[in-house]
């Protein structure tokens, strides 16, 4: 089941704006601090929160089954960490309440999950096709995969424990990365999708990526080498490749992937586009968050060729004279890089080549 809308009101950098998400691969652009990473990962939280309601996953057992709005809480504060949960509210907005919708489904037959965030707390409910509010209407959403800017093989042994014992800062996409690192490979030969997806990511890596007691390690065939003497690029995409191959990334599943081109050289940044198509394509719904302009036009290139509607971009960027109170976020979207009107990355290349203009023209002393 795919993520169709999100709408926000008051939510961290926004005032109100609304995403219309394309099935397949959603590129997010913009500025640092207008909110690309937040919108990811309230996509995470939302998807996470209503697919552990509904499979119990990390619930004791033993105890009552918690309430859709707990796990939702809880899931918002373990992910964007602030004090306390009303500071998801928009600072200096007249209205103290963030809105939040997310819908999954179709058109025809949606079904939406409702949050509203206050100094006070929060609430949540479930409306499926415009039908009264329940929880038993929240939708079966396959896993959420959240890949940070920074790798995690490299620190992954010991770290499950250590978020447990409620010694370590990072967030929890780092530990529910972990977890799904944690998973052993799938037996077996692989089927054709994933060996579409391994094969071009091995081949850049020189080999794969195995655990081995809670260490990850490069296979090559010279010997084995540790994680932590892998360049960083090579690590990321490492944990593409171990993600795919335990099964991790599975059809209808969900794929956060921030700022994938952090690391990467130009040649790894054009491959980290064809993955994400490629898993696009699998089934798996993905948005990315990028500076770069290799793996953006890369990607429109890809939109350009195919027929239908899979791919969506979208610019957020702030008004050029702020008001009095802080700018809040605005939001375009287009089918295609070139349907925007306001591009972060094609601006600084033109302010980029004016610069050069001048020196070059400028009379020699």
């Amino acid at each position: 089941m795919k993520l169709i809308r999100l709408e926000l009101e008051q939510f961290t950098a926004f005032e109100q704006v609304g995403f219309d998400f394309a099935p397949g691969v959603n590129v997010l652009i913009g500025e640092n601090g207008t909110g690309k990473s937040h919108v990811l990962k309230l996509i995470y939280c939302l998807s996470e929160s209503i697919r552990r309601y509904r499979t119990g996953e990390g619930q004791d057992q033993s105890l009552r089954k918690p309430k859709l709005v707990e796990v939702v809480a809880d899931t918002l504060v373990a992910v964007f960490q602030p004090d306390e949960l009303g500071h998801l509210v928009r600072r200096g907005a007249d209205r103290h309440t963030a809105k939040i919708r997310a819908t999954w489904g179709s058109i025809a037959d949606p079904i939406t999950l409702f949050v509203e965030i206050s100094k006070s707390g929060i609430t949540c409910h479930v409306s499926q096709n415009s039908a009264p509010p329940s929880e038993t209407a929240v939708p079966s959403l396959e896993r959420s995969i959240f890949i940070p800017t920074r790798e995690v093989l490299s620190i992954f042994p010991g770290f499950i424990s250590s978020y447990v014992r409620r010694e370590s800062a990072f967030d929890r996409t780092f530990y529910d990365l972990c977890l799904a690192l944690d998973a052993k490979p799938l037996r077996g030969p692989h089927d054709e999708v994933r060996g579409r997806l391994l094969e071009p990511i091995e081949d850049a890596l020189g080999g794969e990526i195995v655990n081995d007691r809670g260490r990850f390690y490069l296979k090559l065939p010279e010997g084995d080498l540790e994680a932590p003497l892998v360049a960083e690029g090579i690590r990321k995409l490492g944990m593409l490749d171990y993600l795919i191959r335990n099964g991790s990334l599975t059809e209808n599943g969900f794929l956060l992937w921030d700022e994938p081109e952090a690391s990467l050289n130009p040649r790894l940044t054009r491959l980290t586009g064809h993955i994400a198509l490629g898993l696009a394509h699998s089934g798996v719904q993905t948005w990315i968050a990028t500076h770069d302009y290799l793996l953006t036009s890369e990607l429109t290139l890809e939109a350009e060729r195919l027929a239908a509607s899979y791919t969506a971009f979208f610019s957020l960027s702030r008004p050029a004279t702020p008001p009095a109170t802080p700018p809040a976020t605005l939001v375009e979207r287009g089918d295609k890089l070139a349907d925007l009107q306001h591009n972060s990355i094609l601006k600084a290349l033109s302010e980029l080549h004016d610069r050069e203009q001048a020196a070059f023209l400028e009379p020699a002393p």
